[in-house]
């Protein structure tokens, strides 16, 4: 006699499905930014690559062992009622799966093919993205196609040993990702220096756009930047709530400073190198120190809107 389907089967099958996906996917993001961070193409620059990895870490670490510890009840169950084997959900659940990764592993594998072809980014960190798109979805199909064809459900060493594999690969890329983007201690620095560099950005904004294109003259001090009507408030370090630095160095150019905890450089230079409009945006490289950014302003490019004050 086939034993009776409940709502419990039903929710733990659904529940390694989701497990299962959301474990994958998020494998692959954070060993995608973690190759990024190793192989890092020219051009690229990596201030929020910590986000990915955060939110990949945190799936891993609530979804990996929801997902184990379903399929091990998926598992005792089958192995209690041999016959459920046949239910709905099941073959279902390991349909879709088996559907899915082949047709992932059919497209890297075109992909690989089309880019060898072109000879586009033929990088050594595409390779290895290939390679771990493989290994995942190859991994998952060997592992549906078994459990399709599994009579016993009973103790089963390869699979037992496939499962510490897989279970170390996971530890060791979440130890790695937690290696990389720092303490929760080193992300609060992150968090208060980027909000250091929008305050900044948010100052220089309005000494540009307000106080140079409307009146022709940078302002002598932060206090000139208060507008009853806009409302601007200028906007103080998040940490320690002091003022940011400021100095007027002459009609069309200023220094803006802050104190960083962290340290966010592509050159050895960046940082003292002075930045001309409209480029300087892309020049707020900092140490872990005290930290000045000089600014002129192009009247060419950031045209007076009346009369300059003289």
């Amino acid at each position: 006699m086939q034993s009776k389907t409940t709502a419990k089967d039903f929710f733990i099958y659904l529940g390694v499905i989701v497990g299962l996906y959301a474990s994958a996917v998020s494998f692959l993001v954070l060993v995608f930014q973690i190759i990024n961070k190793l192989f890092p193409l020219a051009g690229d620059y990596y201030m929020n690559i910590d986000e990915p990895i955060r939110i990949s870490i945190a799936v891993l670490i609530i979804f990996f062992p929801v997902f184990i510890y379903l399929a091990m009840l998926k598992k005792k169950d089958l192995e209690a009622n041999p016959d459920k084997k046949e239910y709905w959900m099941r073959k279902w659940s390991i349909f879709l799966t088996l559907f899915i990764a082949g047709v992932t592993i059919a497209i890297d594998l075109v992909t690989l093919v089309y880019k060898f072809l072109g000879a586009e980014d033929l990088t050594t960190r595409f390779f290895i993205k290939v390679f771990f798109v493989l290994a995942v979805t190859v991994t998952i199909f060997r592992y549906s196609l078994t459990d399709l064809r599994r009579e016993n459900f009973g103790y089963d060493p390869k699979m037992r040993t496939g499962l510490y594999v897989v279970s170390l690969v996971v530890l060791a890329g979440i130890v790695y990702g937690v290696v990389i983007i720092g303490s929760p201690t080193s992300q609060r620095a992150k968090m208060m220096d980027t909000q250091r560099v929008t305050d900044l950005i948010n100052i220089q904004n309005e000494i540009v756009y307000i106080q140079w294109e409307n009146k022709g003259v940078v302002p002598e001090t932060l206090e000139d930047l208060k507008n009853s009507v806009s409302s601007f408030t200028i906007p103080s370090d998040p940490e320690t709530k002091q003022n940011y630095e400021y100095k007027m160095l002459s009609k069309n150019s200023f220094e803006l400073c802050a104190t960083f905890k962290t340290i966010v450089s592509t050159s050895t230079d960046a940082v003292t190198r002075p930045a001309i409009y409209p480029y300087a945006n892309e020049n707020w490289h900092h140490g872990a120190e005290r930290t000045c950014f000089t600014r002129t302003i192009d009247p060419t490019l950031y045209k007076i809107k009346t009369q300059p004050i003289l």
